[in-house]
């Protein structure tokens, strides 16, 4: 029997400034000096907040530094050669998964605490200690644990309703993967509580976007926030994360995951589309080749209905150019744990079928 040392990541959920009333009590434990790390966009959208919200806190922010646009060891090894990084008592990462991913390293190395503020909900990367890393090139490299998550998660909601509709529905098509593949991987297996439970907390991930993601589009599309836009954050955000988090790395994914990183071989890929919208259509293939009749054809016409991508056409891609991405997505971990041996033949005939579907509905 091993011994389990489990740490959770807090987290705060408000619209507007109200997010982060409590910023000053909950950091100024671990410093007086942050450096902000994320995307440029996200951190044009988190400055104001941040200056506002650090009033009177006695902390002070050194620098805002732009991640790389890639999460990997080379932008990594990069931050912690600047002052601004080297000066910091903690991290604050900032904007989508990628840039929260590559503050995970540096955080990790230069062993600074840090804190996630998401400026748009399109993984879980804000609540997990799991970071995927990636070639300088965009080509998916390998995943790592961090040694915990997040100390805190600040969650604004009026700041993910203000940016582009596509990250939170690529969010929803990642959480989707959680929903599936999670309970698919651990079938069949006796399960410790740890690994039990965020089975179970799984179906949080799915539930509650099938019930409010329509609704929670919708309310991003005005630049809105309501209760629907809330549960739909929620569950791709912090819940997925929870998920992911608690439960052995190598029952956290499956199929759905392993096609999208075989993918990332394709230039279009990288270049036009989101990891969670390629994601899903990878859920679709789970379900066909796994037979869930009936899941699959409610999250296809949810999929549909918002959107996301059903078919090889979707993404730009043909069968032919998924043979190569096959050949990728059969090396991957993600489906080294399954209730029976996905082969490459599986794998394709799931394609297929899943092709073929689409013709006639």
């Amino acid at each position: 029997m091993e011994n389990q040392n489990v740490l959770f990541a807090g987290y705060t959920i408000g619209s507007g400034l109200e997010t982060y009333e409590k910023l000053g009590e909950l950091c100024s434990r671990y410093g007086k000096k942050a450096v902000v790390i994320g995307g440029e966009k996200a951190l044009a959208a988190i400055k104001p907040s941040l200056t506002e919200a650090i009033k009177g806190t006695g902390i002070e922010i050194l620098g805002y530094e732009w991640f790389g646009g890639v999460a990997s060891y080379e932008n990594a090894d990069r931050l912690l050669e600047l002052d601004t990084v080297k000066e910091a008592d903690m991290i604050f990462a900032a904007g989508g998964g990628k840039a929260i991913d590559c503050s995970k390293n540096v955080a990790m190395k230069s062993g600074k605490p840090f804190f996630t503020f998401p400026t748009i909900a399109a993984t879980c990367a804000a609540t997990t200690a799991i970071a995927v890393m990636y070639y300088p090139n965009g080509v998916q490299k390998d995943v790592f644990v961090a040694p915990r998550p997040a100390i805190h998660n600040f969650i604004n909601l009026e700041i993910i309703t203000n940016a582009p509709e596509v990250y939170l529905w690529a969010g929803i098509g990642d959480t989707l993967a959680k929903y599936t593949e999670v309970p698919f991987s651990a079938r069949g297996m006796e399960l410790g509580h740890k690994d039990a439970l965020p089975v179970i907390m799984s179906s949080m991930t799915g539930d509650p976007l099938l019930k409010y993601g329509a609704g929670a589009m919708e309310a991003n599309k005005n630049n809105e926030t309501n209760f629907a836009l809330e549960q739909t954050v929620l569950a791709v955000v912090l819940t997925s994360g929870l998920v992911s988090y608690l439960i052995d790395i190598n029952l956290n994914s499956g199929m759905a995951h392993a096609i999208f990183y075989g993918m990332t071989v394709l230039p279009q890929i990288e270049e036009r589309h989101l990891h969670g919208e390629v994601v899903s259509y990878g859920v679709l293939c789970l379900l066909m080749m796994d037979k869930q009749t009936e899941k699959f054809e409610e999250i296809y016409k949810f999929m549909k209905s918002i959107g996301l991508p059903t078919k090889l056409a979707d993404m730009e891609v043909s069968m032919d150019e998924m043979e190569p991405a096959i050949d990728s997505a059969m090396t991957k971990y993600d489906i080294e744990v399954s209730p029976y041996k996905i082969t490459r033949e599986l794998m394709r005939q799931a394609i297929l079928d899943v092709e073929e579907y689409n013709k006639t509905h």
